[in-house]
């Protein structure tokens, strides 16, 4: 049966063994089949055995330090300390190769010597005597280790210890630990059983340690990635789980000598300590800080550049509805990347560099950077990223820039970044501090340029669709424009043939009539067109249908084209009772456009001749004459194309083209039969509409 002690032992290397079998595992995965990857791979793959075996040993209750442990035990020390070795060899000014080789020799002779000892274990009884020899060989190599770790930071680069701090710290405790464990065995003749069973839980600690190392050394040939999520995650949680032990204890002290006003004080405090809890983490500092320590203290590059940029693209792709929008859209995806919680966006225009977006940044209200201003140029010519406090320090390092003095009037801002499309400066940004003080460096500025270049695409793609757009509400306006002066051609076509025969047939009563029901009609379709331009071009090709009766339309364009030669007659008796859904004045003014075009096309002594025919559910209006036709060439390339005119100065191209728009627009479509020579067919089929008239 285990004593508490014992389970309290077998658990913690357990946990070591458990966690230097996974770290064994990512190693592995991550291995690039290198010689300096090996080394550790090894090491840590010993210190699993090594935490298996020890979690055996105290579950099976096995007195003393038995052979198996004392192998493992000088496997596992010499596996680290050949690392330390291979790492001091690794550097450029590596004190082993400047030195003699005493680290190297002093761990030869030490391993040696255990060796010796394991061999005479074999020939000598196992007694105290080679135990302890054992323990001062071990406390030997203990020594070794941690002047080797201390030997490799002192000599280590500055700017380099960033990379091994962890890894260092993490086997420098594990040798300390060691070295109080076998020399305390040492002095009074027997291992604490309380120091042994907790070695297991310092082990454990070692391990994030290592995976910390490799990850900022990728010359170990370890493709070895944590995502930063989950770092900045796992260090709030074990903040918040720290935070709320010690105000645990805390409160457990309140009760304990708080006197009856114990437990009453307790819960004033948790509730404190919840609340202040709550507040610290919806702080936008905090988390800022709390992002910078991870990025600076567990990984080798400030950004993951992977999550930046499908954030950065992502805030990018997001639908704006305005330029006001794109620009707020552009600016806080920019000082986002750098947790900047202000900032100021100007835009090119021809009166200067106008201040299109604001977040924050009051006392910038209203500034304008004028075209040829010394930031402007500078910032075209070197797409440079500027840093303020770096120019207040080293100016020199900006030669030809000068910051305009209202830049320049407070601490608020920070950085200057250009946003560039194919060279051209098209805007830029003035970054406000970030919320938590942080060094610009190279990476920041890398990072930076590349956003701005690609924000910059995007401003350029969201101003020439803006231009599109006017140019396309110019094109449907000179459409509208060309389709209302087409109609207004044939009312004055109309009217001047009618003052042509004035003096003619003034004195003719018919004629007279004639005349005034013409100006009637005239003057209607006038009234039609003031009404649709002040409604605006959408009503004038947004067909207006009502039940119309074919046969009527028919007759009234027989009679107002009646005037012009040849005039249209009637091919046969048209079906009565047809009615289709159209605008009548529209659809009479497309029938008449078809007519005239007949007319125009045929001789005086050739024949114009219209009927309608049934055809199921479809009516068909046949137009045709026996006029000079088209060829095939001519119907399928040019006859419905608009401001394509045949009739020189005298057309302008849009009546076929009208016609065949507003037929199809309510619904029906217009066929052409034509010979060249002998004449032409126009066939209208429209849908019959069913019901009462």
């Amino acid at each position: 049966m285990l004593t508490l002690t014992q389970e309290f032992g077998v658990l913690g290397y357990g946990l070591a063994a458990t966690a230097f079998f996974v770290l064994w595992l990512t190693l592995l995965t991550a291995w690039r089949k290198r010689s300096k990857g090996l080394y550790l791979l090894v090491s840590v793959a010993v210190s699993f055995v090594w935490a298996i075996v020890s979690a055996l040993n105290v579950s099976f209750n096995i007195d003393g330090f038995p052979l198996s442990m004392l192998i493992l035990e000088l496997v596992m020390m010499t596996a680290w300390l050949v690392v330390l070795v291979k790492m001091a060899a690794m550097e450029e000014t590596s004190f082993l190769t400047q030195k003699n080789r005493i680290f190297a020799i002093s761990l030869f002779l030490l391993v040696a010597y255990e060796i010796a000892l394991l061999v005479s274990v074999f020939l000598l009884p196992f007694d105290e005597g080679i135990l302890h020899s054992f323990l001062v060989g071990f406390v030997g190599l203990s020594v070794l280790g941690l002047v080797l770790v201390e030997q490799i930071y002192r000599n280590t680069k500055l700017d380099k210890r960033w990379a091994i701090k962890f890894f260092v710290i993490g086997v420098g405790a594990l040798f300390a630990y060691n070295f109080y464990m076998f020399a305390d065995a040492l002095l009074f003749g027997r291992f604490d059983a309380v120091v042994w069973f907790a070695r297991g839980y310092a082990a454990v600690l070692l391990v994030p340690l290592i995976a910390i190392f490799v990850m900022r050394n990728p010359k170990w040939s370890f493709d070895l990635f944590v995502s930063r999520g989950v770092v900045f995650h796992s260090v709030a949680l074990v903040s918040v789980g720290i935070y709320l032990l010690v105000m645990a204890a805390g409160g457990y002290y309140i009760q304990m000598f708080g006197g009856d006003w114990g437990q009453a004080f307790q819960v004033l405090f948790l509730f404190g300590s919840v609340l202040l809890l709550v507040v610290i983490l919806s702080s936008g500092r905090f988390r800022s800080r709390l992002r910078v320590f991870v990025n600076k203290h567990f990984f080798n590059y400030k950004y993951d550049y992977r999550e930046e940029w499908l954030g950065f693209t992502k805030t990018l792709s997001s639908p704006v509805v305005s330029e006001a929008g794109i620009c707020s859209v552009l600016l806080r995806a920019l000082l986002e990347i750098v947790d900047s919680p202000e900032g100021v966006l100007w835009i090119a225009s021809q009166a200067g560099y106008q201040q299109q977006e604001k977040i924050g940044m009051e006392a910038y209200q209203g500034q304008v950077i004028a075209l040829d201003d010394a930031l402007v140029l500078f910032l075209e010519e070197t797409e440079w990223v500027v840093c303020i406090d770096e120019y207040r320090r080293k100016p020199e390092l900006y030669q030809g820039l000068e910051l305009p003095g209202w830049m320049l009037q407070d601490d608020q801002g920070w950085l200057v970044v250009p946003l560039l499309d194919g060279g051209r400066l098209i805007a830029m940004v003035l970054f406000a501090r970030p919320r938590s003080e942080r060094t610009f460096n190279w990476e920041d500025s890398d990072l930076l340029k590349a956003a701005g270049s690609q924000a910059a695409v995007s401003l350029s793609q969201y101003q020439m669709s803006q231009r599109l757009v006017d140019a396309r509400q110019f094109e449907a306006y000179n459409r509208f424009s060309t389709f209302v002066v087409h109609d207004i051609k044939n009312m004055v076509a109309q009217l001047s043939l009618m003052v042509s025969n004035a003096d003619k047939h003034k004195h003719n009563p018919e004629f007279v009539d004639d005349m005034i029901e013409t100006t009637r009609n005239s003057v209607v379709k006038m009234e039609r067109l003031i009404m649709q331009l002040k409604t605006g071009k959408e009503s004038y090709f947004l067909p207006k249908v009502s039940r119309v009766n074919l046969e009527e339309i028919l007759y009234r364009v027989i009679k107002d084209k009646s005037r012009g030669q040849p005039a249209p007659v009637l091919s046969g008796e048209p079906v009565q009772g047809l009615f289709v859904k159209a605008e009548k004045e529209r659809l009479e003014v497309i029938i008449g456009h078809l007519v005239q075009n007949a007319q125009d096309a045929t001789p005086a002594d050739g024949k114009v001749m219209l009927n309608c025919l049934t055809e199921g559910d479809s009516a068909r209006v046949i137009i045709s004459d026996t006029g000079c036709g088209m060829s095939d060439s001519f119907v399928q390339n040019r006859l419905f194309r608009p401001f394509d005119s045949t009739k020189g100065n005298a057309g302008m191209g849009i009546g076929a083209y009208e016609s065949r728009e507003y037929i199809l627009q309510i619904g029906g479509r217009l066929e052409v039969e034509s010979d060249e020579g002998a004449g032409s067919s126009f066939h209208v089929i429209l849908p019959l509409s069913k019901g009462e008239e």
